[in-house]
């Protein structure tokens, strides 16, 4: 009798082994749902939403000689293809100009994560959306103007008071 049941155990070892192996490698190998806000590889305009601080500096071309020119911003993002600049600061050769504020725009965002901003003023942006939608670099596209910045969001749109 022990003689049966050891060799019935001896023979379904194998097979017992394979088994767990198998599973832990089926396991080992399971995908497995990250969460990560890199996997988003798809943009549009709702992945721009929220209150965002823009910083800049370049130079403006003006009368054939380029001068320094730094803005700082808030941009607040609708989501749905609107912005608002509640705050905004501007600096053209030392000299500090404070525009009305409030100046409004339209923007785009396309699935690769480009886009384009446009203020009610003229002024022109195009945009490369980081795809979890907490910043964005900005490159100015008027002529004579040579500025590039990146925003940041840092508050949800939500939670602004404005």
């Amino acid at each position: 009798m022990k003689s049966t049941i050891r060799s019935l155990f001896a023979s379904t070892t194998p097979v017992l082994v394979s088994a767990a192996l198998v599973l832990v490698g089926g396991l080992a190998s399971a995908p497995v749902a990250s969460g990560d806000e890199l996997d988003v590889v798809e943009c549009s305009a709702r992945t721009l939403r929220g209150v965002y601080q823009f910083r800049a500096s370049g130079h403006q071309v003006v009368n054939g000689t380029a001068v320094p020119k730094a803005i700082i911003e808030m941009l607040v993002f609708d989501g749905r293809g609107g912005v608002l600049t509640p705050a905004v600061s501007i600096s053209i050769n030392g000299f500090i100009i404070q525009p009305p504020q409030g100046n409004p725009g339209v923007y785009t965002v396309d699935p690769d994560c480009t886009g384009t901003l446009t203020f009610g003023d003229g002024i022109m942006f195009d945009l490369h959306v980081v795809p979890s939608g907490k910043g964005v670099n900005m490159l100015q596209t008027n002529p004579n103007s040579i500025m590039q910045g990146a925003a940041e969001r840092v508050l949800a749109l939500g939670n602004w008071a404005g």
